[in-house]
């Protein structure tokens, strides 16, 4: 409330539009994107139009510091600025101020918000003083009047054009994308050969690596336990000549626990905790098939290019999907189905029950992944 307050009080300073600066006339650009590192992997087109037409420009991004590591992996961005996402309000304060007295001293000529009608990030975008602000923009939304750029979402086309429209405000050229347009570096093959000593595979594998969570930021996004059970015993049974190599972070390293340990077969390996960032785009970049809810692997597999299978229900795939050639995609695509929307910054959905992931059967998921993988 607080935020939005200043934002009106604010409203009539900024009401006149700001013509986009010439192109020598850009040589620092920040951008912010606090949450999911798939969607930073997702505005990699964006910050390649940026580099286009402000070709003398250096982009800083403000990010939360746990994706500190893999911003080392992405193309286009020259520095980043952290946040800790989880500290005391105190230790925020210092941490924003800490950000905000180098950018005060080098202003950036453009300030990007890249979040989805965050009042935060606003306020943020709002006293960096950059003289050009671009951010997107809903009518009733009083807290974004201060852009001079203001982007609307289309909902009906993939968010790498949401993304990319913030630079098209500026000045750049639409134009369409395929896995192709991300741009994400590749880990040395040292470290995949690491990878399969320490998880006792064999140098030849042929790994399926299989995701089983979706962040914190909404675990209804998870495809039932017991039907990831079902299926990867299935395809273990069925195709023993590849390891399934489950995944995860140390926090879910309990949860995916309990998963493989009900499959119990010597070709099903548990990953979870045991891989920093380096192996974890290693094992995807060398896998042969990705199966996965709606989360990060999804557009890593996009920028690899990789064979992917991916559980939706409270995202949409038409708005988040992944772009390999050779993908499947499972969405019942039921009344209330997608429900997780940008458009109230992905807020808490009140759902305790992901029918529409429930209703996608083991049997049935395991019949299409074979028809169109395993033929």
């Amino acid at each position: 409330a607080i935020f939005a307050c200043i934002n009106t009080l604010l409203f009539f300073q900024f009401r006149k539009p700001i013509p986009s600066p010439n192109t020598d006339q850009v040589k620092r650009i920040l951008v912010i994107k606090l949450f999911g590192r798939g969607s930073i992997l997702l505005m990699t087109p964006m910050f390649r139009s940026l580099k286009n037409i402000y070709p003398h420009t250096e982009i800083t991004l403000l990010t939360f510091q746990e994706n500190v590591s893999f911003c080392d992996y992405i193309e286009g961005v020259d520095h980043v600025l952290t946040l800790r996402r989880r500290s005391s309000f105190i230790d925020f304060v210092i941490d924003v101020f800490r950000n905000l007295l180098p950018l005060w001293r080098n202003r950036p000529d453009i300030v990007i918000d890249g979040e989805f009608f965050s009042n935060f990030t606003s306020l943020f975008s709002l006293f960096v003083f950059s003289p050009v602000k671009v951010g997107f923009y809903m009518r009733f939304l009083s807290q974004r009047n201060h852009f001079t750029h203001k982007v609307p979402i289309n909902p009906h086309h993939h968010i790498m054009y949401a993304f990319d429209s913030l630079a098209v405000a500026l000045g750049a050229s639409y134009r369409a994308f395929d896995s192709s347009s991300l741009f994400l570096k590749t880990p040395d093959e040292d470290i995949f050969v690491d990878v399969v000593r320490k998880l006792n595979l064999r140098e030849d594998s042929k790994i399926i690596v299989v995701n089983a969570n979706a962040s914190e930021l909404c675990l209804m996004r998870r495809w039932p336990k017991n039907h990831f059970i079902e299926l990867i015993s299935e395809l273990a049974k069925r195709h023993p000549d590849y390891y399934y190599v489950f995944v995860g972070s140390q926090v879910e390293q309990a949860y995916v626990g309990t998963i493989v340990q009900q499959i119990d077969l010597p070709n099903v390996h548990d990953s979870s905790g045991q891989l920093d960032i380096n192996e974890y785009l290693s094992i995807l970049r060398n896998s042969q098939l990705i199966i996965t809810n709606d989360s990060l692997p999804v557009h890593v597999a996009s920028a690899y290019n990789k064979d992917v299978v991916v559980f939706w229900g409270p995202e949409s795939p038409n708005f988040y999907g992944p772009l390999s050639k050779h993908n499947l995609s499972f969405f019942s695509n039921i009344p209330c189905s997608p429900c997780l929307l940008v458009f109230d910054n992905k807020g808490e959905i009140d759902c305790k029950d992901n029918i529409c992931l429930k209703q996608v059967t083991p049997e049935f998921a395991l019949k299409r992944i074979e028809g169109k993988f395993f033929r």
